[in-house]
């Protein structure tokens, strides 16, 4: 099987059943089937991550085919570069940053056409966790269409690390890895994203 017909088959994102969680050890032997190019393990792997994956693109970008298209993108990247994944962090860590450099380079493909920046499409599913802060608490509310907007109007940078962090809970520590930053910068960032969609969310009189 092609990785083309893997990326075919995946399920619609939205509609994704998950798969039983397996454990470290499990999923250390399906890596290692995949880079032995068993393309049923990495079929796993996708159904597996799929819907993560998604929605940190998603939560990025602020479009359901740019978000599709990005995870597509990153899946067929970890089928072609499985082999360089060496252990040495968790595999979640290595593939959120596989799917952030995807993300980045939709806005770049963006910026040459010339379009807007974000182009929001509230029809799809974007579930963050439970928060606490108020700005957190935003991003759990039903009002989605008002988050999406207002997320759709920080740069970059604040709409991944929000979504690194309260929606996919990340620690501080994987962010750091992800980015490819300090720990301080980690918690400066956040801060700073955390109080740009607070700002973004009064000017907008969200309540």
């Amino acid at each position: 099987m092609s990785v083309m017909t893997l990326t075919a088959d995946m399920q619609t994102y939205s509609d994704i059943i998950q798969v039983e969680d397996f454990d470290s050890q499990q999923e250390r032997e399906l890596i290692l089937r995949c880079q032995e190019r068993d393309t049923a393990a990495m079929g796993t792997l996708v159904v597996q991550y799929q819907h993560w994956v998604y929605n940190i693109a998603y939560g990025i970008l602020g479009h359901h085919e740019d978000a599709q298209d990005a995870a597509q993108d990153a899946f067929l990247s970890v089928w072609q570069n499985i082999n360089k994944f060496q252990f040495r962090s968790q595999f979640s860590t290595w593939l959120y940053r596989i799917v952030k450099n995807k993300c980045l380079n939709v806005i770049d493909q963006r910026k040459r056409r010339k379009t807007e920046p974000m182009e929001i499409d509230d029809s799809q599913p974007w579930v963050p966790l439970d928060t606490v802060t108020p700005e957190q608490e935003a991003l759990r509310s039903e009002q989605s269409e008002i988050l999406h907007a207002a997320l759709g109007r920080l740069k970059e940078s604040y709409r991944t690390i929000l979504v690194l962090r309260e929606l996919r809970e990340l620690s501080y520590e994987e962010i750091a890895e992800v980015l490819d930053c300090t720990l301080g910068r980690v918690k400066s960032r956040l801060h700073e994203a955390r109080k740009a969609l607070k700002d973004e969310l009064e000017r907008i009189d969200w309540k």
